[in-house]
């Protein structure tokens, strides 16, 4: 894992891009924040083989709160890209102490990643969350193989918060079919 001059060489270098990063740079990672927006999804259940419609708020001056049970699919304010390296999200354990989760699972990013991170937010009370408040940590970790194999999926420069799009590997046909990944960065 990249410690804190590490970091800095590289976004200082360009292979790590995090809007504001050098201002939230910790010891062994950097600070990003909720956007301004949350969506959840408005049916009365979730069809993995079609496209779910979502409803979004904005997150006001004053804070939304969240309620329980509830999936609230949320984005981090700043705006990322990384090559040569695989990003780890991790929800702050501030958040944690609180019966909160901000990113429930796949916490791993790709090489050549770039856009704002989806947050699958949860939380056991109802809790008041607001737009720019600290929500996780980016961890960077060295990148062993091949680096020109680079993330170009679906949510790939994604900037609103992003709804599942597993529908999309779907294919009447085929069944299950898995995107490629391994297009050559531009």
């Amino acid at each position: 894992m990249l410690d804190k001059k590490s970091i800095k060489k590289e976004l200082e270098r360009g292979s790590i891009y995090v809007e504001g990063g050098m201002d939230q740079l910790e010891l062994n990672s950097i600070l990003v924040t909720l956007g301004d927006t949350v969506k959840v999804y408005d049916a009365p259940y979730l069809d993995l083989k079609n496209a779910t419609s979502t409803r979004e708020f904005v997150i006001p001056e004053e804070g939304f709160i969240l309620k329980p049970n509830e999936l609230y699919i949320g984005r981090t304010q700043e705006f990322t890209k990384t090559y040569g390296f695989v990003p780890l999200l991790s929800g702050l354990e501030e958040l944690a102490a609180i019966g909160m989760e901000v990113h429930v699972t796949a916490g791993f990013g790709d090489n050549g990643f770039e856009g704002t991170w989806t947050l699958e937010i949860v939380c056991s009370n109802p809790t008041r969350v607001y737009k720019g408040m600290p929500v996780g940590r980016l961890y960077y970790y060295p990148l062993i193989g091949d680096a020109d194999i680079e993330y170009r999926g679906k949510y790939y420069r994604q900037i609103d918060p992003t709804a599942s799009k597993l529908n999309e590997e779907y294919s009447k046909e085929k069944g299950l079919v898995r995107e490629r990944v391994n297009n050559k960065r531009n």
